[in-house]
């Protein structure tokens, strides 16, 4: 009976979206971008400005073609320039108006109108610069500019919006992410909690739990480090490379994560017994795919430099199969790869395989084998 129970929950967690620990990054390799007024799928400032663009063009939705989407930024541009030079015009008005005698009724409300005006046009200027910031994004994602451009492909957070919109994920998002690992040694389940974006970082919080391991000398703190971390993780995610075509994806991201093992929240912690270390880790994802994104095969590397407390180190494990815990004092490096395979977009299936470590720590001999599956979504 308790096989049947824990075999249930097993099932019921697979039907959570899965990103945490494998590659999180979904690329796009979309020909045209529709951009729509009726769906509430945009950041509230660019679905703001999406709206008033297409109430201005008489449009309930715009096809924008990817190798055009710049010659879009550019008319931006240059209405923006216009709309420049009619402000200017207006202040000379009012300021004609406001140095001569008196004003008249018709004048005062002369000026009324002049500065709603300039309080709309000046609306769109910054409408028109928002979507400006977007269409070129479309078409840097897409991967058209010269390679130099290919390096930190997000300069702003309206870059930002796009890439983690309709690249990788959809603003905050809570309760949206779990992988379940195993190997013969025990596994472990991943939750991302919630996830969102600062500016141009996308931001997570997500809690690993392991099973497996029997005693504190086993291989089990060792092992966290190569399956998400502890019970407690901050993460932030930023991009140092994109090249993205239809057939090939090669992605590099600088993620550097924040974990803690918290017994019971809200418990007090004394200083010296406080097990918790940063991971200051590098990505690079390649991804080989079919036309239609049907099968892929991927393949992603990270490197990480472990910084720990004190109470960390002395949960970890040394080659040394005859030494206590506690031999370890220093940082030291760990480097992994999730190899795997992608079916319709919405199944995953990789081998967690660590590659090597400083001497300091023991490398986990054993490859763990994770499972995701994502909901349908029209990526």
């Amino acid at each position: 009976m308790r096989n049947r129970l824990l075999f249930t929950v097993f099932l019921s967690f697979l039907v959570f979206s899965a990103r945490a620990q494998f590659p999180s990054f979904y690329p796009t390799y979309k020909d045209v971008y529709k951009l729509e007024s009726k769906e509430q799928k945009y950041p509230d400032e660019l679905q703001s400005s999406i709206i008033s663009f297409l109430k201005s063009i008489d449009k309930e939705f715009l096809d924008i073609n990817v190798g055009t989407a710049p010659d879009m930024a550019d008319i931006l541009k240059s209405r923006n320039k216009g709309l420049d030079l009619e402000v200017q015009s207006l202040e000379i008005q009012i300021k004609t108006i406001s140095v001569s005698r008196t004003p008249t009724l018709d004048e005062i409300k002369q000026v009324i109108n002049l500065q709603t005006e300039i309080l709309d046009k000046n609306e769109e200027i910054k409408t028109n610069d928002i979507l400006i910031a977007y269409f070129e994004s479309i078409n840097s994602y897409f991967g058209k500019p010269e390679m130099p451009f290919r390096f930190f492909p997000i300069g702003n957070r309206y870059e930002g919006n796009f890439f983690y919109n309709n690249v990788s994920s959809s603003g905050i998002s809570t309760l949206n992410s779990f992988v379940i690992q195993a190997s013969e040694n025990g596994g472990a389940a991943n939750a991302e909690i919630v996830s969102g974006q600062i500016a141009a970082v996308r931001v997570s919080f997500s809690s690993v739990i392991q099973g497996g391991g029997k005693a504190i000398d086993s291989l089990e703190v060792n092992t966290k480090l190569f399956t998400g971390g502890g019970i407690s993780n901050l993460r932030f995610e930023y991009p140092v490379f994109y090249y993205n075509r239809q057939n090939i994806l090669f992605y590099s991201a600088f993620k550097p994560s924040f974990i803690a093992d918290i017994p019971v929240f809200g418990s007090d912690i004394e200083r010296e017994s406080f097990s918790g270390y940063a991971d200051l880790a590098g990505e690079f994802l390649v991804e080989v795919r079919t036309d239609g994104g049907e099968f892929s095969l991927f393949a992603n590397f990270k490197g990480s430099h472990i910084r720990g407390t004190e109470a960390f180190y002395n949960t970890l494990k040394s080659p040394d199969s005859n030494a206590p815990l506690g031999q370890i004092d220093k940082p030291f490096w760990i480097s992994q790869v999730y190899a795997g395979v992608s079916v319709s977009k919405r199944f995953r299936i990789a081998a967690n395989i660590p590659i090597a470590t400083t001497s300091q720590i023991q490398l986990p001999d054993k490859i763990q084998i994770g499972i995701q599956i994502t909901p349908d979504k029209d990526k």
